[in-house]
């Protein structure tokens, strides 16, 4: 039976060398450096790229929302004019119908989608200023 885990029976005890110092090869790597989103947007970063992209994008899907909607409502006003002869003959006080609508039931449609697209806009750069700066109060 052996006296210790390095003795051979038959053998002299082993011999011990220096000691040997095990290390990561990461540790000769740079420490990372955690940037804020503010700065990652200021340095222009691929990070910061991402998050101004992310705001113009948010802002550009609410403007084609509205375009789109003003489109497909005052657009079609004037294939409704010519698909359904009624309503052109209709009149109002002596004005025809299609005049009324475009001349003056039209604006507070524009109106309604001038104040949605400003609402969802305001909304992206609030998101956007919470992304950038955390805790920040803008009343």
């Amino acid at each position: 039976m052996s006296d210790g885990p390095d003795d051979t029976p038959d053998g002299p005890p082993a011999t011990y060398t220096a000691r040997v110092r095990v290390t990561s090869p990461l540790t000769s790597a740079p420490t990372r450096v955690r940037r804020s989103v503010p700065q990652e947007i200021d340095e222009s970063t691929a990070i910061g790229e991402i998050y101004m992209q992310s705001l113009i994008r948010s802002q550009l899907r609410a403007a084609l929302t509205v375009a789109l909607t003003l489109v497909l409502s005052v657009g079609a006003l004037p294939l409704t004019f010519m698909a359904f002869d009624t309503v052109t003959e209709f009149r109002v006080l002596g004005v025809p119908a299609p005049w009324l609508i475009l001349g003056v039931a039209v604006y507070p449609g524009l109106f309604a989608l001038g104040w949605v697209y400003i609402r969802q806009a305001e909304k992206a750069e609030r998101d956007f200023a919470e992304l950038v700066q955390p805790g920040r109060d803008d009343g």
